[in-house]
């Protein structure tokens, strides 16, 4: 195994909102393409199977790595906490994109 990548329905406010978060725990996994696939793959999931409708990734400042990696997939920056050192980065899902993100053998199952 080479890391996780997890999806929480932690605010009740917003129910369709989901926090997703990575993690490549090998070092010699890191830097090939895991993480984003990985992310893409579960929002994808979330999307299509669970309803959510926007992402949000909570990532410390100090990881210029996964900032780079969620700004690269649309995040946007909505916040800074100075206590935690973190940043709080959001991805409201557009209708059309949920159905492009499926791979063609998801589409199928689908359509069925």
């Amino acid at each position: 195994m080479a890391g996780d990548v997890n999806l929480f329905f932690n605010d009740p406010d917003e129910p369709t909102t989901a926090e997703i978060e990575v993690m490549i725990a090998e070092r010699a996994s890191r830097r090939k393409g895991l993480a984003g696939e990985a992310i893409r793959m579960l929002m994808a999931y979330g999307a299509t199977d669970l309803g959510v409708k926007k992402y949000r990734a909570k990532i410390g400042l100090s990881n210029s790595a996964s900032l780079a990696l969620f700004q690269k997939l649309g995040f946007q920056e909505v916040s800074r906490s100075s206590v935690f050192q973190e940043a709080t980065l959001e991805w409201p899902i557009p209708d059309e994109v949920t159905t492009m993100w499926l791979p063609s053998w998801h589409r199928s199952c689908y359509s069925q």
